[in-house]
């Protein structure tokens, strides 16, 4: 990701931008992609990796990996697909982490995960929460749903307050919420329509709902991960 000058000061910020490195697309096990956006990121992938049950729903989509304990895996597609096959039969994580652990042992760095979502809440819930996890082993990680795309940031270069500093692109009059995986998160934030410099974050809810009023979101942001919601990009 790119650094840039903070408004009027000297401060360098991370802004959030699609560079180029070693990409990868990981399709999970929840509800399969049905809006465009989504559907172009599966249909341009550079190198896919699907989790064992979620390749069953990939019709003519073929995928480069197939990992975990593959026990969702049918005879007929074990058999065509033997030859990227990924068997991880550890019990402690779930095959989207499993998935995301060989791109970080493979060099990608630039992960995006798609049905992640839906389904099962619990499922849903606890994959968004291991974005924060995630974030540590990629340069840039997002979560694309039908409805909007998830940002993590955990890493940059801290101003002397400890706040890291991150821009994303937005349009006005967008919708966006922010999200705490660690309730000791301080947030700063310029370009929304409600300040959000005092939020406590002791429940999921207290900064999310908000509005873009410009074209760029500034944010800071200590004791992250920080997670940020937005509605997808145009295409």
């Amino acid at each position: 990701m790119q650094q840039r000058s903070w408004p009027d000061s000297g401060t360098r910020a991370t802004v959030y931008s699609f560079r180029i490195m070693k990409k990868a697309v990981i399709l999970a096990q929840g509800n399969y992609p049905t809006h465009p956006y989504p559907l172009h990121i599966l249909h341009t992938a550079p190198f896919l990796i699907c989790t064992d049950g979620a390749v069953n729903d990939l019709g003519d989509v073929e995928p480069d990996l197939i990992i975990g304990d593959l026990d969702s895996l049918s005879g007929p597609l074990k058999e065509k697909y033997a030859d990227r096959l990924v068997c991880d039969s550890c019990e402690e994580t779930n095959d989207l982490t499993k998935a995301v652990t060989y791109c970080h042992t493979h060099g990608f760095r630039d992960i995006t995960i798609l049905g992640a979502t839906g389904l099962r809440e619990d499922h849903t819930l606890g994959n968004i929460s291991l974005l924060g996890i995630y974030a540590h082993l990629s340069e840039t990680v997002r979560m694309v749903t039908d409805h909007g795309i998830f940002l993590v940031f955990s890493k940059g270069q801290s101003d002397p307050d400890g706040f890291i500093r991150v821009i994303i692109p937005c349009e006005p009059g967008n919708p966006v919420s922010f999200f705490a995986l660690d309730p000791r998160m301080q947030l700063t934030a310029s370009g929304v329509r409600y300040p959000v410099e005092k939020v406590v974050f002791d429940a999921f809810w207290k900064a999310s709902l908000n509005r873009c009023t410009g074209t760029n979101l500034y944010l800071g942001f200590r004791n992250g991960p920080l997670l940020v919601y937005l509605p997808h990009p145009t295409l």
